[in-house]
């Protein structure tokens, strides 16, 4: 018997909408979803998305509460959605996001004896928050600003290692003919501050370019060998890493994984404390 109350007063909530202005009936064309929601107490229609406009996000509740009904509506709240890890606001126009990348390094202008893997040399970015402002209703235009967290390494695999001489200078040595080697790496840890213009082709396809402003917080060193007593590994922290570094990023978006290049032009550690190179990340962003 509640139901059928629900049901008939969200029916009269509804005609009563239609029969009154034409501003006050609601018309959704082509919606991606519709959800009805109903129990003992409450009827619900949720309705996401609709032509033109994947954003749209439409709700009305009708609740029954001591034989009077409350007629709730509200349409394009601030919500998350959570497939693409974003928060969109009413409008459409903004929305924060959260998304991973994974790739690659490659090191540029590195002089013998430097000697770095690529395919072992990992980048990993986590970015925490993006905010995304579209300029235009078409969603051609935007422009993002973040707060990311960005850990790289780069990697020798061969017969060289790093190490420190006495007055804290990063060295490159090699290894003693008794052990085996398996890797000397360098780890940069840094704040970045991703700064973004994209163009949109459509819903699927973009390009987008921008500074990442690195501030880098963490460095070091860590070589791993093996000996007949067992695997041996050896730490520094004070590596002297450049305090803060500019990158250029490129993102490439389309519908299936979206793909970036990273050009960081700016040394990994302070030119008077260390060898002089500088790298190129490749890789995809989820």
């Amino acid at each position: 018997m509640r139901k059928v109350i629900i049901c008939m007063a969200l029916g009269a909530t509804l005609a009563g909408h239609a029969e009154v202005t034409d501003n006050d009936t609601v018309v959704i064309n082509k919606p991606k979803s519709v959800t009805i929601i109903t129990g003992d107490s409450i009827q619900k229609i949720e309705v996401i998305g609709r032509e033109g406009n994947d954003n749209y996000h439409y709700e009305n509740s009708i609740q029954l509460v001591d034989s009077n009904f409350v007629s709730q509506t509200a349409i394009n709240p601030l919500r998350w959605t959570w497939g693409s890890n974003r928060v969109v606001d009413g409008r459409g126009k903004n929305e924060i996001a959260m998304k991973f990348s994974v790739g690659m390094n490659a090191v540029l202008n590195a002089k013998e004896p430097l000697d770095f893997s690529t395919s072992s040399s990992f980048e990993l970015m986590w970015t925490i928050a993006q905010y995304n402002h579209y300029f235009d209703a078409s969603k051609h235009h935007r422009l993002s600003t973040g707060f990311a967290l960005d850990w790289r390494n780069f990697r020798m695999t061969s017969n060289v290692r790093f190490d420190k001489d006495a007055e804290g200078h990063i060295i490159t040595t090699g290894y003693p003919e008794v052990v085996r080697p398996k890797f000397s790496r360098i780890k940069v840890l840094s704040l970045a501050f991703p700064i973004e213009y994209c163009y949109h082709f459509d819903r699927h396809f973009g390009i987008g370019i921008g500074p990442v402003l690195n501030w880098n917080v963490y460095g070091s060193i860590k070589t791993k060998y093996k000996t007949d007593g067992g695997t041996q590994k050896e730490i520094d922290k004070r590596i002297h890493q450049s305090p803060f570094t500019i990158d250029w990023m490129l993102h490439f978006y389309n519908p299936s994984i979206t793909f970036y290049v990273k050009y960081s032009p700016m040394n990994v550690l302070q030119s008077d404390w260390g060898p002089k190179f500088q790298s190129i990340s490749f890789g995809i962003e989820l």
